[in-house]
């Protein structure tokens, strides 16, 4: 999966480290990302996981992108233009998109659409709760293959797993699987802990020695105990340091774990560094250090997910190993 601009660290370049692996294909949220990916060179299947429109079909169409039916006028839609690739999707408990698994009339009148359809290629479900919940993965299970034997046939691929049920083992594999935020550095549930994929850092830009009582940031909702030096780190809100985080998160800076304090701003964070003797122009690592992505995610309240997405455009992404 890379959507959401490959979860906020550049669709383009995360699609061509990931064909070194050599996937099936590429999920995406629109059709406008999978023209992206067409423009960038990539030519594997790439299956485009939001309602269809007439306007994204029509990109569909020209891009040789696979949309996903989850409804029956996406569906007739489709099937207007000919034998092309689609997926269809069943909501088996998520209720936010895909033919509802207990409508057995509508299932059936999807069913007698697709019998002659040549271009219908997949079918799956989404876990809502896979990485907390194993149990509740294998009754939307139940449900999706029940639907499955209600279809007038198995098309070639059925797929299921997130990143959280593919860790977990074979047992929802289908033919594919669906990896998300696992491949971004943030955790799946407790099956694997995962690797460092991102690192966030920003530079001091400023540096002051404060008195016992001083101030720091809007509202002044924090204030010195002591002499201390806080310094100005150079990312803020507009840049993905989730104003959420002043009070309560941390950052790598210095060789020592530092607590971000006062509110966060537009473009800038402060943070306490003590006594220790902190240069202008050094490098804080907000997370992908000493302080994992998912460990300032849950300071904040949040999650990885959105912890990447929010990174700004102004951050600039620099790509190891030549992408």
């Amino acid at each position: 999966m890379v959507k959401a601009n490959a979860y906020g660290i550049g669709a383009v370049e995360a699609t061509r480290a990931l064909e070194a692996v050599d996937p099936w294909g590429y999920g995406v949220a629109s059709a406008e990302d999978g023209m992206a990916l067409r423009r960038a060179g990539i030519r594997r299947p790439i299956v485009v996981f939001s309602p269809l429109t007439p306007e994204a079909a029509e990109v569909c169409v020209r891009e040789e992108l696979r949309p996903v039916l989850g409804d029956l006028e996406g569906l007739r839609l489709w099937l207007a233009r000919g034998d092309r690739p689609f997926h269809i999707e069943i909501d088996t408990g998520m209720g936010r998109l895909g033919f509802p698994w207990r409508d057995s009339g509508l299932v059936a009148e999807a069913g007698r659409l697709l019998a002659p359809a040549q271009g219908w290629e997949g079918v799956f479900t989404h876990f809502h709760s896979a990485d907390t919940d194993m149990d509740s993965a294998r009754v939307q299970w139940e449900r999706f293959t029940g639907v499955l034997r209600a279809l007038p046939r198995r098309p070639e691929l059925v797929h299921a797993a997130n990143s959280a049920a593919a860790l977990r083992g074979r047992m929802f594999a289908g033919d594919l699987v669906r990896p998300g935020i696992f491949l971004y550095g943030g955790s799946a549930g407790p099956a694997a802990a995962p690797k460092t994929v991102v690192r966030f850092q920003a530079p001091v830009v400023a540096s002051r020695r404060l008195a016992a009582g001083d101030s720091v940031s809007y509202g002044a909702t924090w204030r010195a105990a002591r002499t201390t030096t806080v310094v100005t780190v150079a990312a803020g809100y507009a840049d993905g340091l989730p104003r959420s985080l002043g009070g309560v998160g941390s950052v790598e800076l210095a060789g020592d774990i530092r607590p971000i304090v006062g509110r966060v701003t537009m473009d800038f964070a402060m943070v306490d560094v003590g006594d220790a003797d902190v240069a202008l122009g050094s490098v804080a690592t907000i997370y992908g250090g000493a302080v994992s992505l998912d460990a300032q995610a849950a300071a904040g309240g949040t999650i990885s997910y959105e912890l990447l997405t929010a990174l700004g455009a102004r951050v600039v992404r620099r790509y190891a190993g030549g992408g």
